[in-house]
Order: C-alpha cells, then structure tokens, then sequence
C-alpha cells in the first residue's frame, strides 16, 4: 500500500485503486510544466519516482519517447502532448476509465487533437486547446465544470487536487474542490495583469509586474508570507503543500514548509536557473538542461536520473515522481 503524508502528523493512508475504490485521502499536486525560455521544442519524456512508482506513472509508453512537446503531471498520473494529442498514463481510477473492469485510461475525442498545454490534478486533467479549457476525470467537486469565461482566450493552465486555474488576458479563473479559506476567490489584485499562475495544494501563486501574490488555505507553514525579495522582478512561481518558489533573475526563492529541505534552495539553483516546478513535497529546478531536485517525503533528497542531467528543455511534477522533456 502506496503511504502519502499528512501535512501536520506525517501520516495518512491511501488505499489501492480497484474498480469501485478510489484514493481515498489526497494530498493534490500537479503543476503544468516549466519551460527553458518558454517552448520546450519537441523530444522525449523521461520520467522518475522518488521511491515508488506502483502506479506507473514513471513509466514512460513508447508513444511518448519522441515528438512530445508539452508535459503535466498528476497526482499518480502523468500527461503529455505529441502531435496535439494528449497521451496519459499511470494511475487507474474508475472515474478515468470508460468501462471500469478495464485498466484503460481513456482521453476524450476534443483532447486528441489540437492541444498546446496539460496540467493534472488528483483524480482530474485539464487540456489546453485554442484558448479553451478541456477537463476530464472525476468531477465528484466540480472538477469539471469549467466556466464559460475559461472556454475561450485562455492562455495557461494548472490544477492540484480537485482545484484548477486558469489565466485569460491576464485575469486568474478558479473552479473546482472545496472554498477552503477562500481559496476560490480570487483577489482584486489577481484579476489583471497576471502573467503567471500556480495551483498548490491549499493556496494559490500568481505573478503580477513581478510581484508574487499569494492567497488561500490556514497558512499553517507560512506558504502564504511572501518574502520582501519575492514582491519584485519574479517571473515565475510554484505552489506545492505547504511550499512556495518563484523565480527571480535565475534564482530560485522558497518559503514555507521545509521539513526535509523542502524549502531549502540548493546553491547550485540560485543562479542560471531557467524553470520550476513544485508537487506535494520536492521541488525542481532547471538550469543549462540540467534537473536539480530538493525536498521531498523522507529525509534524503529526490534524486535526478542521469538522462535527465542534460539537454532537457521543460519539467513538471506530480505527487511523489517528476517529468523532464528532453
């Protein structure tokens, strides 16, 4: 039985996914992917778990080792973009499935075509396809329901756990999962001008003329204290559980939970870094094709695979495993 963390005791189950059983506690994670220099070209996927992959979601199809030009990882899956067809694999959850006595994740007919961008949630997924918004998967909290506003001119994409975002002429778009602590209502300040978005697991992270604004959640690890040097000249930014990172000038910032390190910046990410990623607990960084990962669920840093130390051009991470485009 696979074991995910409970933010405060450390502990907390998740069962194994049979027809008619789901993942019945989560933890949500799913950034869309960071790119070098904003386009990620086209390649091959490498993908790697930090000490599990029972459910395939390191486990890269052959359809997926060439011509990918997107990535997104979930929970316990793992998506990508070849050709504009959205390519899925990993976990096997009965909502995801046409016909639940098959281990078939199915992607729907508008999502295999035309698509630019993915994202992944826990048991949901969101697609990109000329500026509208395609989700599939469990909508038991609206996952699906994508409001008319995000059907159109959408420009980027994220989701964690039942949550997901969406950015359109710079305005920020939630819908999804439960209003914890208005994680839902998105701030005056976020409503123009954003030009990059986050989903965590309980806050959210934008980026608005370089400022990092956050909101959403208790806050119990501080996620929501926006350092003095995040507020200026950041162009990106990354939410995970209890987490945050943004990208200043090639340098890496973090704050909040740092059980394991979590939130404590490697030196070699504090400069030439490029993009970043953010899941549940670890962290990515990637600078001159090179993955550095810090963090993670237990006390020894994630490690990085060997082909994912070069030429890699975008990551993106999902719960417990990372993706890199190469």
């Amino acid at each position: 039985m696979p074991i995910a963390w409970h933010p405060r005791t450390g502990l907390s189950l998740r069962l194994a996914a049979t027809a008619g059983a789901g993942l019945l506690i989560t933890l949500g994670a799913a950034p869309a992917q960071a790119t070098a220099g904003g386009a990620a070209g086209t390649g091959t996927v490498v993908a790697w778990a930090s000490g599990e992959n029972n459910w395939g979601e390191a486990t890269v199809p052959a359809e997926a080792q060439s011509g990918v030009s997107a990535i997104g990882g979930g929970d316990y899956h793992s998506l990508a973009v070849k050709n504009g067809k959205v390519l899925m694999w990993g976990t096997w959850i009965c909502w995801q499935v046409t016909d639940c006595t098959t281990n078939k994740i199915y992607v729907p007919v508008e999502a295999q075509s035309g698509v630019t961008a993915v994202a992944g949630g826990h048991d949901h997924s969101l697609a990109l396809k000329g500026g509208k918004v395609i989700a599939w998967g469990s909508n038991a909290k609206g996952q699906l329901n994508v409001p008319v506003e995000a059907q159109s001119g959408v420009t980027a994409i994220d989701a964690n756990g039942d949550r997901s975002l969406a950015l359109k002429n710079g305005k920020v778009i939630t819908w999804g999962g439960t209003n914890l602590d208005g994680i839902l209502d998105v701030p005056l300040e976020a409503r123009s001008g954003v030009t990059a978005i986050s989903a965590g697991h309980s806050h959210n992270l934008v980026v608005r003329n370089g400022r990092t604004i956050a909101w959403g959640g208790d806050n119990y690890f501080g996620e929501k204290n926006v350092p003095t040097d995040a507020t200026t000249g950041v162009s990106d930014v990354a939410a995970g559980f209890g987490q945050s990172v943004a990208l200043k000038g090639g340098k890496v910032l973090a704050w909040g939970d740092n059980r394991n390190g979590r939130s404590t910046v490697p030196a070699e990410a504090q400069s030439g870094v490029s993009a970043i990623a953010t899941a549940q607990f670890h962290s990515l960084a990637l600078k001159n094709g090179k993955v550095i990962a810090w963090g993670g669920s237990f006390p020894s840093s994630p490690y990085v695979p060997a082909a994912a130390t070069s030429g890699v051009t975008a990551i993106s991470a999902g719960a417990n495993h990372s993706l890199a485009l190469k």
